[in-house]
């Protein structure tokens, strides 16, 4: 029988929910205790699917017009991808995440995510995602999945020449540089002498649209300067600078990566924390050397 994808209505809200709940009770009970169970599908009523059709791209899989597999994506993270029991391993729920790639591409995501349960664990493998961590909420393992898209947002190494003066605008765009240490200039002037090729750019067509500098002693790793544009934020840019940086750091034997926010940023912090980083309990100090500023 022939599956057609869509995007969902809120009339599909109690067949959205129908398929949800058939999963968890079948599939997933498998793997997880009935508690878990429980707690998960009391989010996915017909009620609670209405709201989730406000916030998110929902897609329905049908056969003969009959709801029989659902997905979402939430900006660049896959939510909510369950098929009816009896229909699955017929290739609806490949077929669904296709057109959420699809999509993710189209808004400009570079990696995907999708907080896996256990029993999907092998399903996104076959896909090309690869866990980078675990998560836990009570008795409740998920696995943090994630996947490199094709961007039409290359990351490369920073050139003076081209992109100075976009850089420029955009540090002081998005963090208001206030002291006489951070001017953009002079950031760029002293990592170009420095010279270690870790300084990086996203760009859209010629415009720089994402920036990243990185930095390492030999032992410990930093990152820095990690910014994006306000018209690209929310589809992953952000993510895809950090990964890009993990990976030159890596390359060099960095067995640690540090990175400093400012005090009362919760935004970033819970930004930070999603690919993996955590608040350590440490004293930041820091002490200005005025007699290497220029005036």
């Amino acid at each position: 029988m022939p599956t057609d994808v869509r995007l969902a209505q809120p009339s599909d809200a109690e067949g959205i929910s129908q398929v949800i709940l058939a999963a968890l009770h079948s599939s997933n009970a498998q793997d997880y205790p009935t508690d878990v169970i429980a707690r998960v599908a009391s989010n996915f009523t017909p009620e609670a699917v209405l709201e989730l059709l406000k916030r998110r791209i929902v897609l329905v899989a049908t056969q003969a017009q009959v709801i029989v597999a659902t997905a979402a994506l939430d900006a660049n993270v896959v939510r909510s991808v369950f098929v009816n029991p009896v229909l699955q391993g017929q290739g609806i729920g490949r077929l669904l995440m296709t057109e959420i790639e699809l999509r993710a591409r189209e808004a400009g995501v570079t990696v995907l995510s999708v907080p896996a349960s256990l029993t999907a664990e092998p399903f996104y493998s076959t896909l090309g995602f690869h866990t980078v961590r675990d998560v836990y909420h009570g008795n409740e393992r998920t696995l943090v999945m994630e996947k490199g898209l094709l961007s039409r947002h290359p990351i490369g190494p920073y050139r003076d020449r081209q992109h100075r003066a976009q850089v420029s605008a955009l540090w002081q765009a998005v963090f208001a540089y206030d002291t006489p240490q951070s001017r953009p200039a002079l950031a760029i002037d002293r990592k170009l002498a420095v010279d270690d090729g870790l300084f990086f750019v996203a760009t859209d067509k010629k415009t720089v649209i994402g920036t990243l500098m990185a930095g390492y002693d030999g032992h410990r790793g930093w990152l820095y300067s990690v910014a994006v544009h306000p018209d690209y934020r929310r589809q992953g840019l952000g993510t895809s600078l950090v990964r890009h940086g993990e990976q030159a750091l890596s390359a060099l034997g960095c067995m640690k990566i540090n990175l400093q926010i400012s005090g009362g940023n919760d935004a970033v912090a819970t930004f930070y924390e999603t690919l993996g980083y955590s608040v350590e309990p440490r004293i930041s100090m820091g002490k200005t050397l005025t007699q290497n500023i220029p005036e």
